[in-house]
């Protein structure tokens, strides 16, 4: 993975110190892709798929927009590794392959969590900052999330959320993508090097309130992000 262009000189501030909510644009590229099945594990590397109702290939440029309340409640912190999560609080990810959607139609399920890593010892004491998007529908559930990572452990200070993103501290940045059918439980992921990040407007308006997926939901799919990550790892080290 690759180190981000820097679209905007020195530290990436969103509005006044005191802003609560920051929002940033992104695009990607995929590089990598996977169809299988979490029960069988039926499956490997693809160059394309449909199952999401669009085809998604390798080569695809993808563009979207993050955003994070900086006042969001913090519900586990585990070995410097913190996450954060409320229905209430503006946090959300959003991303497109041209002007088709990745999120999905109708959800009846959507959460939008925050990472923040701060000399995890998992990590080799590394730091990360990530965000994802987890939604479900009568069809599918899906997860969307963007990770950044700094093998120095040098980017951040603490683990609670940053009132700002220091780009050129990450040595590598990483957009994941899956899918998974209800009816056939087959599964689809992509990743791939973000291209481009940077700092945009705070967004106006609040987010509704919608119910948290089930813990299955979030079991399947970061099964297929686990793979996805390895996947990724292993094309590190060549």
């Amino acid at each position: 993975m690759k180190k981000i262009p820097l679209l905007l000189a020195g530290l990436a501030l969103a509005g006044s110190s005191n802003a609560a909510v920051l929002q940033f644009d992104f695009t990607a590229k995929i590089q990598e892709m996977v169809q299988f099945s979490p029960l069988t594990f039926a499956g490997g590397m693809v160059s394309s798929s449909d199952l999401n109702g669009s085809t998604v290939s390798v080569g695809d440029a993808i563009s979207g927009h993050f955003t994070y309340d900086t006042s969001t409640a913090q519900i586990s912190n585990v070995g410097g590794l913190a996450m954060f999560s409320a229905a209430a609080a503006q946090n959300a990810l959003n991303a497109a392959i041209g002007t088709t959607s990745l999120g999905l139609d109708h959800a009846l399920s959507n959460t939008t969590t925050v990472q923040v890593g701060n000399n995890v010892a998992g990590l080799k004491g590394a730091d990360s900052f990530g965000i994802a998007n987890v939604s479900a529908n009568g069809q599918a559930s899906q997860m969307m999330a963007l990770m950044l990572f700094d093998s120095t452990g040098h980017a951040f200070s603490d683990s609670t959320l940053p009132a700002a993103l220091d780009f050129s501290a990450f040595g590598t940045s990483t957009f994941y993508y899956t899918y998974s059918s209800a009816s056939t439980h087959a599964m689809m992921g992509a990743n791939g090097s973000l291209t481009s990040l940077t700092v945009t407007q705070l967004p106006t308006g609040g987010n509704p309130t919608t119910p948290v997926p089930e813990p299955e939901t979030y079991a399947m799919l970061l099964a297929g992000l686990g793979l996805l990550g390895w996947t990724a790892r292993r094309r590190q080290a060549r």
